[in-house]
């Protein structure tokens, strides 16, 4: 990839490609250290598993993150006929039965399906439930429990649903897994990409962050070590769909821009510092309030050591946690920009009266 101008949509399928079920990020990870590198800047891993791109330069200290895990399954039980039974973190179980699944095995990727009793042949009264986990299996298409320990499917192998990107609609909407918050990895990057090609020289940490479904774990220890005085999450939002009114999301549309946080878990003049650099370079934005933790990266840097500024943008998105996310390649390179020329605005000589809160 070297320094050339990076493809949003392209290096988007890119990552979706990896697997990164929450504790289980590696490829993912192993991805984005080479691109760190091919862009020119400095990186490292820690004992979390979060991938650090970093440049140096004069103060303050800025810290990104995005989270590069996602939702999905794991094996916990094989029978003896090989159907494989499965605990999962974060999806809906009302979207499991029939979808394809990939089971990232220790000798490659196994396709199967997640079965369970036909309709036709349960009875009347079960047809309107939804269907249990525990009365759910993945099907790889074998007739014993030998053949898929063969196939390098044991106990504690995680799962996703089949890993892609498809255009979707007339726009530049694309449907996809993972895009909580793979959509956000990638704005990070493009980010990133800006202020290098603008010549910026700041002490500036990009952190894909792990485990984030599980806890914000990644992004508490990564704040932790690097201490960071100004601190931008990149995450992903629900936008207005099909049943979702918009005064259920605070207005936020597909295509509409980044939605800014405003609410206790971010710094308000950082807030109001995005929605000034939105509007000065023509850049369009959302208002997203959040009376409360906003269940994001954010707030475990806005609490870590003596506190950090920190603000967050998000992505808006439909359909979150389901096996096909709906998401807007426009408002990806929005938040980049975003996100960009707001740091851009950040010095050693204004940061200290820019974060006083009183």
């Amino acid at each position: 990839m070297g320094r050339l101008k990076i493809d949003v949509l392209r290096l988007l399928e890119e990552i979706v490609k990896t697997p990164s079920v929450s504790g289980y990020e590696e490829n993912t990870g192993r991805k984005i250290m080479e691109i760190f590198r091919e862009m020119g800047l400095k990186v490292d891993v820690d004992v979390m598993g979060n991938v650090i791109g970093y440049m140096e330069g004069e103060d303050p200290k800025i810290m990104i993150t995005a989270h590069m895990d996602q939702i999905g399954l794991m094996v916990n039980h094989i029978d003896e006929k090989g159907y494989i039974y499965f605990t999962q973190r974060g999806f809906d179980k009302r979207l499991l039965y029939g979808i394809k699944v990939v089971l990232h095995g220790s000798k490659g990727p196994i396709i199967g399906v997640i079965g369970a009793k036909p309709i036709h042949l349960v009875k009347t009264e079960e047809r309107e439930k939804v269907v249990d986990i525990e009365d759910m299996a993945i099907d790889i298409g074998v007739e014993s429990k030998s053949e898929v320990l063969e196939l390098g499917i044991n106990i504690g192998t995680v799962i996703t649903p089949k890993l892609e990107v498809t255009p979707i609609g007339k726009g530049r909407n694309v449907a996809g897994v993972g895009l909580d918050d793979k959509a956000g990895i990638v704005a990070m990057i493009k980010a990133m990409e800006i202020l290098m090609d603008k010549g910026v020289k700041k002490k500036i940490y990009a952190v894909a962050t792990t485990q984030e479904e599980l806890g914000l774990r990644g992004a508490t220890t990564a704040a932790y070590r690097i201490n960071p005085d100004v601190a931008f999450t990149i995450d992903v939002t629900h936008a207005s769909s099909y049943n979702v009114p918009e005064k259920r999301v605070s207005g936020i549309k597909l295509g509409g821009g980044p939605a800014i946080g405003i609410g206790p878990n971010f710094h308000p003049k950082l807030s109001e510092l995005i929605i000034e650099v939105c509007k000065e370079h023509g850049i369009p934005y959302q208002i997203e309030t959040i009376f409360g933790p906003s269940g994001t990266d954010a707030f475990a840097i806005q609490v870590s050591r003596g506190g950090v500024a920190t603000a967050l943008l998000s992505i808006p998105l439909r359909y979150m946690h389901s096996t096909a996310e709906i998401i807007s390649i426009t408002d990806i390179e929005n938040t980049a920009k975003a996100l960009a020329e707001t740091i851009i605005r950040i010095s050693g000589e204004n940061y200290k009266n820019l974060l006083t809160k009183i």
